[in-house]
C-alpha cells in the first residue's frame, strides 16, 4: 500500500500539477450536472463522438480484413498498419462507456472505476501511437537501406515483428501504469467516463509523450521524402506519388494526433487566461477529442488513396458491395475434347488420332 502511495505521489510530482487542473475541471462539471439526470449538454457530445468512432471502427475493421485475406499484404509495413488499425478499433470501442454513463443519467463515475473499465481502450490508444512511430521508423529503414531491411525481414521476420510489438506493449504499459497511479491518488473524484476527462489528470505526461512521438514520426517521413527526391533514377511520377502519399499521411493521420495534442497542451497551459470557467475548457477540449477520432478512423481512407496495393485489395474484397467488378476475376478456359467413336474414349483435341 505504501509503495502504491509513493508511486502515486511521484507521478503527481512528475506531472507538474496537471492533476490539480484536471480535478478542478472535473469538480466544476460534476457540480453542474451531477443531479440533472440525462442532459443534452452531455448526451449530444457523446452521441457525436460515438458516431465518429463507429465510422472509424468500421473503416479500421476493413483494413484488418483485407490484411488477413490478401496474401500480398504480408510486409512489415502491412503488419504495423494492421496493428495500428486494431489499436484504434479497440480505442474507439471504449467511447461507448461514456455514452452509456450519460444516457443512463448517472453522468459520473469514480475516476478509478472509469480507469479500470477503460484500461483496454487506454492501453490500445498508447500502443497505437507507438506503432505509428515504429511504422515510420520501419519505412525509413526500408528506404535508406532496402537491402538490409529486406534481408533482416526475410531471415528474421518473426523476431523483427515481435520486436516492434514488444516496444509498443512496453510503452503502452508504462503510460497505463502512470494513469492508474494517478487514478489511485484521486480515486473518489468523479468523471464522465470520457477518455479526454480521464487523461486530463495525467495530461502533461500523455500529451507530451504523444507530441514527441508524432514529431519524430514526421521527421522520419520528411527524411524519407528528401532521400527519395535526391536519389538518382527515381522518376518524377514516383516522386509525385510519394509526395501525395506522405502529405495524406502527415496531414490526416499523424497530423490529427499532433494537432489534437498541441490543442490539449495549449488548453492546459493557458486555460486560466483564456477561458472564464472550467466548463468552457471541457467544451473546447471536446472539439479536440472529435478531431482525434477523425484521425484515428482515417487509416483506411489514407491507405486507399495513397497505396496501390491497399486500393487493389479494397476493390477486390469490397468491390461487389458497391457494384465494382473485382480485379481478380479469372476467365476459365475449358478445353473441348473429342469423342473417339472407335473406343468411346474422350481424347484431348491436341492428341494424336
Amino acid at each position: 500500500m505504501a509503495a502504491a502511495q509513493m508511486s502515486a505521489a511521484q507521478v503527481s510530482f512528475w506531472l507538474g500539477g496537471a492533476s490539480v487542473c484536471g480535478a478542478t475541471v472535473a469538480a466544476q462539471i460534476n457540480l453542474a450536472y451531477r443531479s440533472v439526470g440525462p442532459s443534452a449538454d452531455l448526451i449530444v457530445p457523446a452521441v457525436a463522438l460515438n458516431l465518429v468512432a463507429f465510422i472509424g471502427i468500421v473503416l479500421n475493421g476493413t483494413v484488418l480484413f483485407v490484411t488477413v485475406k490478401c496474401s500480398s499484404l504480408r510486409g512489415s509495413a502491412n503488419f504495423l498498419m494492421a496493428m495500428i488499425c486494431l489499436c484504434e478499433l479497440i480505442h474507439q470501442i471504449g467511447h461507448t462507456f461514456f455514452l452509456v454513463v450519460v444516457i443512463s443519467g448517472t453522468n459520473f463515475v469514480s475516476l478509478l472505476i472509469a480507469d479500470l473499465i477503460m484500461t483496454p481502450s487506454i492501453f490500445a490508444l498508447n500502443c497505437g501511437i507507438m506503432a505509428m512511430f515504429c511504422a515510420s521508423f520501419d519505412r525509413l529503414f526500408a528506404v535508406i537501406s532496402p537491402f538490409n531491411h529486406s534481408a533482416i525481414f526475410i531471415k528474421y521476420k518473426l523476431p523483427y515483428l515481435l520486436g516492434h510489438l514488444f516496444i509498443c506493449v512496453i510503452y503502452a504499459a508504462l503510460i497505463q501504469y502512470f494513469v492508474l497511479a494517478v487514478a489511485l491518488e484521486n480515486a473518489e473524484d468523479q468523471t464522465t467516463g470520457y477518455l479526454g476527462d480521464i487523461f486530463r489528470y495525467s495530461s502533461y505526461l500523455f500529451n507530451g509523450c504523444t507530441f514527441v512521438l508524432c514529431l519524430c514520426s514526421i521527421f522520419f517521413y520528411v527524411v524519407i521524402f528528401v532521400f527519395i527526391r535526391c536519389k538518382n533514377g527515381v522518376s518524377q511520377q514516383t516522386n509525385a506519388r510519394v509526395l501525395r502519399s506522405m502529405l495524406i499521411i502527415l496531414l490526416i493521420n499523424i497530423g490529427g494526433y499532433l494537432f489534437t495534442t498541441a490543442m490539449h497542451l495549449f488548453i492546459n497551459a493557458f486555460n486560466a487566461k483564456i477561458f472564464d470557467s472550467p466548463i468552457r475548457i471541457w467544451q473546447f477540449s471536446f472539439i479536440a477529442g472529435i478531431l482525434l477520432n477523425v484521425a484515428a478512423g482515417s487509416n483506411a481512407i489514407v491507405l486507399y488513396f495513397s497505396s496501390i496495393e491497399y486500393r487493389q485489395a479494397f476493390k477486390n474484397k469490397f468491390g461487389a458491395l458497391f457494384g465494382c467488378p473485382s480485379q481478380n476475376n479469372t476467365v476459365k478456359i475449358i478445353q473441348m475434347r473429342n469423342l473417339n467413336p472407335a473406343n468411346n474414349k474422350i481424347r484431348p483435341l491436341n492428341a494424336n488420332l
